[in-house]
């Protein structure tokens, strides 16, 4: 059975540049024709015990144009991108503007309503959850939004964002979403991430978008060992 690009990264839960970073270092069983390349199942399950990997390769169902997609957390990072040295305010809504206003996936007519919603909903509950790390998001989807991303900002300096622990944050993890299943998805991968003291340590030293989706798909793929 050949499995596509896209149904590989679904099974191993990680984003189609880490799969192509792969085979580039000739860590996966891949045939190449041209640009094109294909994946065998049976090549992929002996690579998987060998690794030591979980791998789940369903048969191909029938298209379903209302069967759920999932998104990963590293493909969603993908489409938010991750911004550094954001000078803000010392204030939560000085922070919740600079950073939406970073924001290149969020079009320029929506920001000032996104960052409305986002700072209504700190005054409700702040979203700092501790160890110089908020994750702010809207409490309802966003309809113009095409898929689901997550942003990640890095403050220049912290700020006092009323966290749960009273620690300044620098880290901002912003999900924004079309539909409310997808937040709820990503919140869960991402916090499973952050129980990891190593990955938590590693945010401060700011890494660049292909250093965080890397170190998120090695995490991801330990935990399914």
């Amino acid at each position: 059975m050949e499995i596509l690009i896209s149904e590989l990264c679904k099974s191993l839960g990680v984003s189609r540049t880490t799969i192509e970073r792969w085979i580039r270092q000739g860590k996966l069983p891949v045939s190449q024709k041209g640009r094109t390349y294909s994946f065998h199942a049976r090549d992929l399950k002996n690579w998987a015990a060998k690794s030591h990997i979980s791998l789940n390769l369903k048969p191909r169902p029938v298209q379903d144009p209302e069967a759920e997609v999932q998104v990963s957390l590293s493909t969603a990072l993908e489409t938010g991108g991750v911004y550094h040295d954001i000078d803000t305010g010392p204030d939560v809504p000085s922070v919740i503007n600079a950073c939406v206003e970073r924001i290149k996936a969020v079009p320029d007519n929506c920001k000032t309503d996104l960052a409305r919603q986002l700072v209504k909903r700190e005054e409700a509950l702040s979203t700092g959850v501790g160890g110089g790390i908020a994750i702010p998001h809207p409490r309802t989807p966003l309809k113009y939004l095409e898929q689901p991303m997550v942003a990640t900002c890095f403050l220049k300096h912290p700020v006092d964002y009323h966290a749960l622990d009273k620690q300044p944050v620098s880290t901002l993890f912003f999900i924004l979403f079309p539909e409310l299943k997808f937040h709820l998805h990503l919140l869960s991968s991402l916090s499973l991430c952050l129980r990891n003291r190593q990955f938590s340590e590693f945010l401060k030293t700011c890494p660049e978008q292909s250093e965080l989706i890397e170190r998120i798909d090695t995490l991801h793929l330990t935990q399914k060992m």
